[in-house]
């Protein structure tokens, strides 16, 4: 039978691996039969310790009875004969519908499980008393009791153990824990209870070093407490709360510390940990090793520190041996053929004397090279792009040498080698011949590739209940007549007939292949595959554990969208259920499995179990600010609401008084109100100069439909910047629906309300009157739609976002208009090292019923994002406006330019990005801008002031997405304005 394998999601919890053996006996099988029935699997588990031997059944059946008939001892040699003889003996009861065995590794030995069918499994297990200290996935690893796990009482009393064991190695010595069962009969689960009572968190004493002497604790202690130690979290001091993983954090700390120059750093453990229940209070002891005394040094080169430490694995291993060093002699030679010194030679020499170690590595680095070509000769499958992508090493470009090393060259011959082998050629021979012209280098490769191996029929035969078509639906196999053969695309279609036979519920299926050369032609191939599907499970009903706030009515429609009473047991399914359950915000645990391990049940129950995240959540925060009132942001310029940044030129100056006051923030949640997953936000920010509060409420499913909505409640009033003050009111409210399963396209209807009142403001003319008070009343639809590989830093795919809304008087606006902007942008990969990809933005404004577009509803451009020829906001329509630090003083004054937006917008972007030799994740591109922002919406204003600007970049890769530098040239001649414009940032452009 097979060996049941259970996946876990990365957020759900890793339980210990569990080698799970089970053996299916029907109650009517003679003894005899059930002998030969044995898997050879068990031949492996002969003469092994067995440390316990176990049996799982319904509370009313005698185990002490049916322990007297299991001849497997525990503390003897695992024996298969005495197995079968257990297994015969209680078959021949008549009590049990099936006799399953269970055989789990342990430290110490096997565990066997006699699972005598129907039994009870376990279901949900929970903590109560241990409140938020832990993460519930650490306290199921801490009991360790695995999923679909058959019940017996020794796991309490292995729960409880473990448990207690966890606890006090997080400082918890007084805790206590008590194990409890609930038992559901229907439906055969036994919930498992571990109340906890934590008591008081002990705190650390003294902290003791053997092996060092007083001076050199004390510098160690010292070092505990200092600020580096802090910044890495390893901090440790006398009163802080005790807790071994936290303590055994600090051990690496303490040996780099007391690392001196090459040394070897010396072996430190944790020793004892002793607890006084008097104080509550741990003195901790780490054992200090002295390692041994070696010497590592270079000749004939120069090394940092932190590289010779990386490359010679004596300083990893902590120990001095031949291996070692030779390793380090490999590493070493490497490392200078990868700088251009093809023609390096390392020797390395050991010496012992005086109880120190020895050890020099004597480099002659020669002279440096160059790789000036990789090429290839006698392929004809694959072309010279082709193998350049599996080739590791690489030709110089420009300031580099390029990328070449012995171990290199190998690798790029196995990785060639295996390439050809995957795609039919098993006879392939690859040669590398290296050229040194001194000092350029060729590097070819001779390949012969041999005769291709095809396949000239292919048979599916067994699936009487599934039709291949539908088996190979999502993924085509790779064989068929014609088409190359390998044992490489034999295995791909073996796992995805297995993977797709799996996802119907198929967990017995096996397979088996014959592959035989058609006569007179070794190289067309014969294939069959032959399947034996098994029965089929199917869901025979859903049990929802775990759930204290949440309603199970919501909960259902979630899971039940995948899991449904009579279909077919899907993993994937289980998997898309998780993560679904993960989505709403509110579990952080989830598992959905079968009750039981499939063996060969035609019906299994399904368990959902979720562990709920607290309901409340709260964050504050405060302290002491200084806030300096310049308000210019980015320098020598000012950002007012509703209106994009403006220059102020070099002369206008305000007071640049600081203000020091208190900053108090506050935010309150409340998750799952309901039970439904619904969340509401209140929060506030408080300081002298800026006061702000805000409101939010969020339902992933409103009224149980598949809409999102989101309620958003906001007013601030800000004086920072000394130019104006500002008052600012917002509320909104949006639902939204994914329209497709992948959630890759989305529809977004939208209600909101600004209000933005200016006052003081010290600039005549900086803001026109009626831009000062401004109401927006606004209704929108949004589509979107992103199937884009990496939002960060797209490669392939599309996204495209259109959004419409209509701003009436009658709604309470100040002004009546339309607005419309749509945005469509496609990357594609035209080679593997080349991306081409492309925007266009268009947007639309349209006053009605006489009224005007406000200022803050208008288009700008210009800018890092949008037209890099032109300064940020500077194009499309400008208005001159002067700014005075001192009206009486002419000398004061100069003449911006303030940024009037347009009625119309349109930009086309296109970029050639591509990779740069000089360092990895550094890329280059290569960039046109076209468009411009428009008055009104007039064609022939959109043909006359069209403008065009190219351009080069950098791009630097990072985990926030790619470091920007932008330099761009406008073709197109605009009066006052400077033609090349610089930029850094951070993300595409687009």
């Amino acid at each position: 039978m097979p060996v049941p394998i259970r996946r876990r999601r990365a957020r759900a919890a890793k339980l210990a691996s569990v080698l799970a053996c089970l053996i299916f006996l029907p109650a009517t099988t003679q003894p005899l039969l059930a002998q030969q029935a044995q898997p050879d699997i068990y031949a492996g588990f002969n003469g092994q310790n067995v440390s316990g031997v176990e049996i799982a059944a319904r509370p009313e059946v005698d185990i002490q009875a049916m322990r007297k008939l299991i001849q497997q001892q525990s503390g003897k040699p695992f024996s298969m004969a005495a197995v079968r003889e257990s297994v015969a003996a209680l078959q021949q009861t008549h009590l049990f519908s099936q006799v399953q065995l269970s055989i789990e590794p342990e430290k110490n030995g096997l565990r066997v499980l006699f699972v005598l069918q129907p039994a009870d499994y376990v279901g949900i297990i929970q903590f109560p008393g241990t409140g938020t200290r832990f993460a519930h996935t650490e306290l199921l690893q801490a009991v360790n009791i695995p999923e679909q796990s058959a019940f017996v009482p020794e796991l309490e009393d292995r729960g409880e153990k473990g448990l207690l064991d966890f606890l006090r190695k997080r400082g918890y010595f007084t805790a206590a824990v008590q194990a409890q069962e609930r038992r559901d009969e229907p439906h055969r689960i036994v919930n498992l209870i571990f109340q906890c009572r934590l008591g008081e968190q002990a705190k650390v004493r003294e902290i003791v070093f053997d092996g060092l002497s007083q001076q050199e604790s004390a510098n160690v202690r010292g070092a505990l407490r200092g600020v580096w130690a802090k910044l890495k979290r390893v901090s440790l001091r006398p009163g802080q709360k005790y807790s071994e993983p936290k303590v055994t954090k600090t051990i690496d700390f303490i040996r780099n510390h007391l690392r001196k120059g090459n040394q070897l750093p010396p072996q430190v453990r944790l020793a004892s940990t002793a607890y006084d229940r008097d104080s509550n209070k741990v003195d901790i002891t780490f054992a200090v090793t002295p390692a041994p005394q070696v010497s590592v040094r270079i000749s004939g080169a120069k090394l940092s520190k932190r590289t010779l430490q990386r490359l010679v694995p004596i300083y990893e291993e902590n120990s001095v041996d031949q291996d070692l060093i030779d390793e380090g002699q490999r590493n070493l030679k490497s490392y200078f053929q990868s700088k251009g010194y093809f023609d390096v030679t390392v020797d390395s020499h050991f010496q012992k004397q005086d109880g120190m170690a020895n050890v020099v590595y004597e480099i002659s680095r020669k002279a440096k090279h160059r790789v000036t070509g990789v090429y290839f000769h006698g392929n004809h499958y694959f072309s010279d792009k082709q193998l350049q992508t599996h080739v590791f090493v690489k030709k110089g470009l420009l300031f580099s040498r390029g990328s070449y090393s012995e171990q290199l060259l190998s690798k790029s011959k196995d990785s060639l080698m295996q390439l050809y082998k995957d795609a039919a050629f098993a006879s392939v021979s690859i040669r590398p011949k290296v050229a040194d012209f001194r000092p350029q280098v060729d590097v070819t490769f001779e390949i012969a590739e041999g005769p291709q191996d095809k396949v000239a029929s292919l048979q599916v035969v067994g699936n009487r209940t599934q039709p291949l078509a539908a088996l190979t639906r999502k993924h085509p196999l790779h064989l068929q007549p014609g088409k190359p053969y390998s044992q490489h695309l034999l295995e791909m279609d073996r796992n995805r007939l297995l993977a797709a036979y799996l996802d119907r519920g198929y967990f017995n299926v096996k397979f088996e292949s014959s592959v035989s050369p058609v006569p007179g032609d070794p190289h067309k191939m014969n294939v069959t595959f032959t399947m034996e599907e098994g029965p089929q499970a199917h869901v025979s009903d859903v049990i929802l554990l775990g759930e204290q706030h949440t309603r199970p009515q919501f909960l259902e429609k979630i899971y039940g969208a995948q899991i449904e009473r009579e279909q077919p047991v899907s993993e994937t399914k289980f998997l898309q259920s998780e993560s679904d359950l993960y989505d709403l915000g509110i579990f952080d645990w989830a598992s959905i499995r079968t009750l039981r391990p499939i063996v060969d049940q035609a019906q299994e129950e399904v368990l959902v179990k979720v562990h709920e995240s607290p309901l409340n959540s709260i964050d504050i925060g405060g302290g002491l600010e200084v806030i300096p009132r310049a308000g210019n942001v980015p320098t020598n310029s000012v950002v007012v609401p509703g209106i994009p940044p403006i220059s102020l030129g070099n002369k206008f100056t305000v007071s640049q008084k600081s203000y020091v006051g208190p900053r108090f923030t506050f935010d309150f949640s409340r998750h799952d109100l309901r039970g439904r997953a619904e969340t509401a936000t209140i929060g506030t920010v408080l300081s002298r100069l800026d006061q702000r509060v805000f409101f939010t409420y969020t339902d992933p499913h409103l009224h149980g439909s598949s809409w999102s909505s989101l309620l958003n409640f906001s007013a601030e009033r800000t004086t920072e910047n000394p130019i104006f003050t500002a008052e600012l009111g917002q509320a909104s409210f949006q639902v939204e629906k994914a329209l497709n399963k992948k959630h890759t396209s989305n529809l977004i209807l939208r209600y909101s309300f600004q209000r933005t009142d200016l006052s003081n403001i010290i600039i005549p003319d900086l803001v026109l009157p009626q831009d000062q008070h401004v109401r927006l009343s606004i209704l929108e639809v949004e589509f979107v739609r992103d199937n884009r590989d990496n939002p960060l830093d797209a490669h392939r795919g599309i996204y495209q976002s259109f959004d419409f809304g209509v701003t009436p008087k009658a709604f309470g606006s100040s002004a009546n208009f339309v607005r419309f902007l749509g945005q469509t942008s496609f990357y594609k990969p035209i080679k593997p090292w080349l991306v081409w990809a492309n925007n266009f933005r268009l947007g639309l404004a349209k006053p009605f019923s006489g009224s005007d577009v406000p200022l803050s509803e208008r288009f700008f451009s210009g800018g890092a994002d949008s037209l890099r020829g032109f300064p940020i906001n500077a194009a499309g329509p400008q208005r001159p406006v002067p700014v005075c630090s001192n009206p009486a003083d002419q000398s004061t004054c100069t003449l911006i330019s303030v940024p009037e937006g347009g009625d119309m917008l349109f930009i086309f972007n296109s970029e050639a990005r591509f990779p740069l030799p000089f360092k990895e994740g550094l890329g280059g591109v290569i960039f046109y801008d076209g468009g411009n922002v428009y008055s009104n919406i007039n064609l022939r204003q959109f043909a006359e002031d069209f403008t065009h600007s190219i351009g080069i970049g950098l791009r630097y890769k990072t985990p926030v997405g790619p470091v920007r530098f932008d330099v761009g040239y406008r073709i197109t001649s605009v009066p006052g304005i400077s033609t090349t414009e610089y930029f850094v940032s951070i993300g595409q452009s687009f």
